[in-house]
C-alpha cells in the first residue's frame, strides 16, 4: 500500500513561520502588501479567530511536488548581523520542513525592518 501526502501551502507556511519567530533575533514576521491587504479584508468577514502560534502572516509558501518554496520577510533587532541571522532562519525553518512534511524546502529571507532601540 503506499501512502500520498499533500501538504498545501497554508500548511507549509504555518510551519515556516512558527520555525522562523522562534529564531533568536526575529522581533516579528512582515508581511508583504498583499498579505497586508487580504488580511484588512479578512477582517471584514466573521470567521474563527486563528491563534498566534499559527499566523503565517510574513511567509508564502508554495508546494511544487516533493518541494516547496518559501519566503520569509522578518523584522530584526539593531545590532544583529543579518547575514548571520538570514542564514539561520533558511536553515532552520527548511529543517523544520524537512522534519514535519519530509518536503525539501528551499528557503529565501528578507529583512524588510531593523528595530532601532528606543
Amino acid at each position: 500500500m503506499t501512502t500520498r501526502l499533500r501538504v498545501s501551502d497554508l500548511a507549509l507556511a504555518r510551519v515556516a513561520a512558527h520555525r522562523a519567530r522562534a529564531v533568536p533575533g526575529v522581533v516579528m514576521l512582515v508581511g508583504d502588501m498583499t498579505q497586508t491587504l487580504l488580511g484588512l479584508a479578512a477582517d471584514w468577514l466573521p470567521r474563527e479567530p486563528v491563534p498566534p502560534e499559527l499566523r503565517s502572516h510574513g511567509v508564502v509558501a508554495t508546494v511544487h511536488g516533493r518541494e516547496a518554496e518559501v519566503r520569509v520577510t522578518v523584522a530584526i533587532r539593531f545590532g544583529t548581523g543579518c547575514a548571520a541571522l538570514a542564514e539561520q532562519v533558511q536553515a532552520e525553518v527548511a529543517q523544520e520542513i524537512a522534519a514535519t512534511t519530509g518536503l525539501v524546502a528551499r528557503v529565501r529571507v528578507t529583512i524588510a525592518e531593523v528595530i532601532l532601540p528606543e
